[in-house]
């Protein structure tokens, strides 16, 4: 698997995983502070398994 699709894959992943959280820790009607928070998890979600990820297959 290439790069950059591994990339968008794991953090593609990690949003649709951290998006329902942003909307529950941060309840806001106009929607901008959860879809920050989302963002914020994703990549704290999507960075470390984007690392193992890449650790995993190059070993």
């Amino acid at each position: 698997m290439n790069r950059p699709l591994r990339l968008a894959l794991t953090f593609g992943v990690a949003f649709v995983v951290a998006l329902p959280l942003g909307f529950i820790f941060a309840p806001d009607p106009t929607g901008v502070v959860p879809l920050v928070l989302t963002v914020g998890l994703a990549a704290v979600f999507g960075l470390p398994a984007y690392l193992g990820l890449s650790r995993a297959i190059a070993s």
